[in-house]
């Protein structure tokens, strides 16, 4: 809580500096120069991991032919780089909760790019976090995040899924090991028969998160479901 006082006093009282460089702006959170460093993923895009596509690609790229996805479409905001990296690990980690609106201000500016028509959804709902992971942060992240994409998107939010146990952090995994990791870790806690849903989360690496939420929506009657990402990692996972 302290740490959240703390942030929202250096919000107010260093406006004008960038959060990623400590430079002086005229901008909001950060410079033009951090600003120009985001690079949003171009299309056309592979429809299942939002991979920009090769040339003889099409909707979906060569790596994720022959693979099952829960989800019925990924797609990601922008490419998991700096200044990036560093901002999410404050939204994440150091209570930088005021980063939600930022965030969700560049997926909904990536949507519109793609002409994404996220009206046409029921609700977003995000990745959850364990109680535990919830305590230790104050606050739950992606929840946040999703709050922020419905509040843009003029679309309902609805907390649906619920993490059961308490599973290792994803980021030092294999490819194989992350998909083991989350296996029953999820439970959604509503029916969900005929719903089109927007699943939130902040990072895309392997999929497994993501595919694994979206089953447990699936087998609770989903229609259809597109997972939604700020980042996509540049990590070169099969």
């Amino acid at each position: 809580m302290l740490k959240k006082i703390l942030n929202s006093l250096i919000s107010c009282i260093f406006p004008s500096l960038c959060i990623s460089c400590g430079r002086k702006t005229e901008e909001n959170i950060l410079c033009k120069r951090c600003l120009e460093k985001i690079e949003f993923l171009s299309p056309p895009l592979c429809k299942m991991c939002s991979q920009p596509l090769k040339k003889k690609e099409i909707y979906i790229c060569n790596k994720c032919k022959g693979e099952n996805f829960f989800y019925d479409q990924l797609i990601s905001a922008v490419y998991y780089k700096e200044p990036i990296i560093s901002l999410v690990h404050l939204f994440k980690y150091n209570y930088y909760d005021f980063l939600g609106e930022f965030f969700s201000s560049l997926i909904v500016k990536q949507l519109n790019t793609l002409g994404f028509n996220y009206k046409e959804f029921d609700f977003i709902t995000n990745v959850p976090s364990h109680p535990v992971r919830i305590k230790e942060r104050d606050y739950s992240p992606t929840k946040l995040l999703a709050y922020q994409c419905a509040q843009k998107m003029k679309i309902p939010f609805q907390e649906v899924l619920i993490c059961k146990y308490l599973h290792k952090s994803q980021t030092k995994l294999s490819f194989r090991e992350r998909q083991t990791n989350v296996k029953g870790v999820f439970e959604s806690k509503d029916d969900v028969k005929g719903k089109k849903i927007i699943l939130i989360d902040d990072i895309v690496t392997t999929k497994a998160t993501l595919s694994e939420c979206s089953k447990v929506l699936k087998e609770k009657g989903a229609k259809y479901i597109v997972g939604l990402t700020l980042a996509k990692s540049y990590e070169n996972y099969s």
